[in-house]
């Protein structure tokens, strides 16, 4: 045997070993399963953005197992609310009040649009923008839910404080 037919044989049996482990790596990467969610929506806090002037965006992430959120384009339904909490002289929070009805709180209603159908384990971010009118606060943060369409709730979200002013 010469040392042409050497070479050649190891390139061979190299070439074979490289695809089979190319074809056996990929079998393996893409057979991971879905994720696996609860049917009911999971909301987390994930971050403040604010431009410092007028505008506070509030960004969430979330997952849902049955993947139906979202709410159809008519109507005037909502289904993520946010609750506004300050921060008094005393250093505590308290639940936000509009003048005109102190027994009422401010809150902010949301809707997150419908989907596509068909969806299952989705998981995605949110992003907010709060209205500036009742921005009078120095130091805010919210308590946040979701809704998705089979009425199942998220669990309340206290978002950490954020200094505005």
């Amino acid at each position: 045997v010469t040392l042409v037919d050497w070479q050649s044989i190891t390139m061979k049996v190299l070439s074979r070993f490289i695809l089979g482990f190319t074809i056996v790596s990929a079998g393996m990467f893409s057979c991971t399963p879905d994720p696996v969610f609860p049917d009911e929506p999971i909301l987390t806090f994930k971050e403040f953005i604010y431009n410092g002037n007028d505008t506070l965006k509030v960004v969430f992430s979330f997952t849902d197992g049955d993947g139906d959120v979202g709410v159809a384009p008519v109507g005037n339904d909502s289904n993520m609310v946010l609750t506004l909490y300050y921060k008094g002289p005393d250093g505590l929070f308290h639940v936000a009040r509009p003048a005109a009805d102190p027994t009422d709180s401010i809150y902010y209603n949301y809707r997150i649009p419908e989907l596509t159908e068909g969806q299952t384990g989705l998981e995605g971010d949110i992003y907010l923008v709060v209205n500036p009118q009742f921005m009078l606060y120095d130091t805010i943060q919210f308590n946040a839910f979701m809704l998705d369409q089979s009425d199942h709730k998220s669990a309340v979200v206290r978002t950490p404080e954020t200094i505005l002013n």
